[in-house]
């Protein structure tokens, strides 16, 4: 049988004049949202009623199913229900769907999904949107190839009975269903409305890993151009007819309340509209938001403190001192590790301690509504969207159907626009049903930075007993942190209860719980204190930053104290965790592990979650000054099969720099429940001039996807405390680092 070439035509991309051109209005103070291919603007944008909005497009678009549209011009519009926080969400998944369509990559775009039930993260059960616990993908990656295999099935269906030829002889590629034995082709988009009255598969084929061709390559961003060129909106963009702009004072204790509010010389600020209460503290209301700060600046405000909190930071060290005195609630118990260790000839421990953190993400919180009595609009870049329309409802006296939510690309996350009591989001609602005309409610750097929900607090005690032959016979971990962490121990403590197939609570079934070292006899348990006049919630990685940074130093420690080399001895206690040890391999390769440079020293750390292994090796070196330099930090990760490997390789140097700002520096301090830093100024966070050089090797281990928004923040800091062990015989066991003496080159 003879076959012939058929040449399919290829897509054009942005042009050099279309690119002048949005840049230059951009330049000029002009926000133009780009409609164009690859703009991942959330779909509010790019309707001519959305801000930002141009002419219609004369392109018909044909909608099949829930979470595509197909232009009449082959342009394939995939809607996501994940956040775009920075990670990649908005290339990933349409990468996942673009592979099972046999799509034309150059002809894909991708949208924010509506607020509904249908985009509601698998990962959770389908319970809602929800962009956390680096979920993304892992939840989204079996559901959205099924969508790409189903339209692929449908588009094949259309052209056989176009052709009146059998489904079977007919194949697709870059957009197109190919009658090979015709030399015939038809493009999705002439196919889309007749595909679209096809019956669904109900169990379409989708491809063998080995046929991918988009998956596991490296593709540009879709929205990479919006970013070049300036045209990308994300919430704090939104401009609305007539919007007013807004600010809330906010008392210096959490749980104050306005006693008295002296707000005429607020009233007097050219452009103040208007100044009330709302639950958080006073909200002034200006035409812009110079004249809204200013205003605040001259308001007079009297809080009644009786009931606030007075949080300290050095009382909450105590207290979590003394509790790492008393046994906590179990969450793994293997063998007698309290019997283990009266028996031991010798038994290491140490104590750490962790300080408040805040999640400084580059774009304040802030949101847009617009109430109009019966209805709403919302604008803002949300990782909980469901949880953020419910509580908007509630506010404002609506039902959520009443709600239209829109969800912004966001200029960094971390956890915070992911909270499940929707604090700024219920601010905003408040200040516009006053109002009633559209607002959009600011919060400053300083407002941001003051205004709670941190990482909470941490204390953590280990201990490693040791037989006559070296070996580690029971290890112990018990850890304080503030009740919010709850949420973060769940997956774990109902593993261990119960049989679920839902993938949060089954997360850890196939592994350890918390530490991997094969080591017979181990107990952790771990306490939650309550403070609810201390607004604490996760950030990036949860509780294995501290956890892990506990573990991974005590383990040199230990190491050290028997005299053992510490890659060596992690390799032995891994034997049985083949994933562990690839990881851990591949960075010490890549390192060149054990032969650093003339006067630098390294450290070694490595983990297991989200679905996905790390290890890291910091190469750093040191003056009499106590001044380090970080060189080089060079992370393996095993992140299942990498959907698009230069996203993986971005996550991963992304969370270098967070886990290097944290160590070095992140601290929030209370003093009688006020909050001492306000800015960068005094929240640092990593300068380009201290970042080091950032490998990434990815180690394929051909498995499902695993996350990688979070997996590389817990070893950076271990690796790092335990290159400075190995230079000054100085173990770390609390943070910031510059606390502790350090200065950072």
């Amino acid at each position: 049988m003879s076959t012939s070439k058929i040449n399919l035509p290829r897509s054009q991309g942005i042009s050099r004049r279309h690119f002048l051109q949005l840049s230059a209005l951009a330049g000029g103070g002009l926000l133009v949202a780009c409609g164009g291919g690859g703009s991942g603007s959330s779909s509010p944008n790019n309707t001519p009623d959305g801000p930002g909005g141009g002419e219609p497009s004369e392109v018909q678009q044909t909608e099949l199913g829930e979470f595509m549209r197909i232009g009449s011009d082959g342009s394939i519009t995939v809607l996501v229900g994940a956040s775009e926080i920075g990670q990649g969400a908005l290339t990933a998944i349409p990468m996942i769907v673009a592979e099972e369509m046999d799509a034309d990559w150059d002809r894909v775009k991708a949208e924010h999904s509506p607020v509904a039930a249908q985009f509601n993260n698998p990962y959770f059960g389908s319970l809602l949107q929800w962009t956390v616990a680096s979920s993304s993908i892992r939840g989204f990656y079996d559901p959205q190839r099924e969508v790409g295999a189903t339209v692929r099935h449908m588009l094949i269906q259309a052209a056989a009975r176009r052709w009146e030829v059998p489904a079977e002889t007919l194949t697709t590629e870059r957009g197109y269903v190919i009658d090979e034995a015709n030399g015939r082709t038809a493009g999705y988009g002439e196919l889309a409305a007749a595909a679209a009255e096809e019956p669904v598969p109900t169990f379409p084929a989708m491809k063998d890993p080995s046929q991918f061709r988009i998956i596991g390559t490296n593709r540009q961003r879709l929205d990479i151009d919006s970013k070049v060129d300036g045209s990308m909106q994300y919430g704090i963009d939104v401009d609305l007819p007539g919007m007013l702009t807004a600010v809330i004072a906010r008392p210096p204790r959490f749980g104050g309340q306005p006693l008295s509010v002296d707000d005429n010389a607020a009233r007097a600020v050219p452009g103040v509209r208007d100044v009330f209460s709302i639950v958080s503290g006073v909200a002034i209301v200006a035409d812009d938001f110079w004249s809204a700060e200013q205003g605040r600046k001259a308001l007079e405000v009297q809080w009644a403190e009786l009931l606030a909190g007075r949080t300290d930071s050095q009382a909450t060290r105590s207290t979590y001192g003394l509790k790492l005195n008393l046994p906590g609630v179990p969450l793994r118990i293997d063998g007698l590790a309290l019997l283990a260790q009266t028996l031991a000839s010798q038994t290491f421990s140490a104590d750490y301690h962790f300080p408040f953190m805040a999640h400084a993400a580059m774009e304040p919180l802030n949101v847009v509504v617009d109430y109009r009595g019966s209805r709403a609009d919302i604008w803002t870049g949300s990782q909980s969207p469901t949880l953020d329309k419910v509580f908007a409802a509630a506010t404002l006296g609506l039902l959520p159907a009443q709600i239209n939510f829109h969800n912004m690309p966001s200029g960094g996350g971390f956890g915070r626009r992911g909270n499940p009591v929707a604090d700024y989001v219920r601010d905003a609602c408040q200040v516009a049903r006053q109002l009633q005309q559209p607002v959009k409610v600011i919060w400053t750097r300083e407002d941001d930075m003051k205004g709670g929900f941190y990482r909470p607090a941490a204390a953590n005690r280990l201990s490693a007993s040791v037989d006559n032959a070296g070996n580690i016979t029971a290890w112990t971990h018990r850890s304080v942190t503030q009740d919010v962490t709850a949420l973060l121990y769940v997956e774990e403590i109902v593993d261990i209860i119960a049989d679920t197939e839902l993938p949060p609570l089954k997360e850890l079934t196939d592994l350890e719980v918390g530490m991997p070292y094969d080591i017979d006899n181990v107990l952790m348990d771990f306490h939650l204190e309550a403070n609810l006049n201390m607004p604490a919630l996760w950030m990036r990685s949860v509780n294995k930053f501290t956890d892990v940074f506990a573990q991974e130093t005590f383990f040199d420690t230990v190491a050290q104290q028997m005299g053992r080399e510490p890659y060596q001895f992690r390799r032995q206690l891994l034997a049985n965790r083949p994933r562990h040890l690839a990881v851990l391999d591949a960075a010490a390769q890549a390192a060149n592990w054990g032969a650093p440079s003339q006067g630098t020293h390294q450290g070694i750390a490595v983990m297991h979650h989200w679905k996905s292994w790390i290890a890291q090796v910091v190469e750093i070196s040191i003056n009499s000054e106590r001044e380090v330099t970080i060189h080089r930090v060079v992370s393996a990760v095993d992140c299942g099969t990498a959907i698009n490997p230069d996203l993986v390789v971005a996550q991963i140097e992304s969370a270098v720099i967070f886990a290097l700002s944290s160590v070095l520096f992140g601290e929030i301090t209370l003093e009688d429940g006020v909050v001492q830093q306000t800015n960068f100024d005094d929240y640092p966070v990593l300068r380009m001039y201290q970042t080091p050089q950032i490998d990434t090797v990815i180690v394929d281990s051909g498995n499902d996807p695993g996350g990688v928004g979070e997996i590389g923040v817990p070893c950076v800091g271990p690796a790092l405390a335990n290159a400075i062990f190995a230079a000054t015989g100085e173990p770390i066991r609390e943070l910031p680092l510059k606390n502790l003496g350090y200065r950072f080159a």
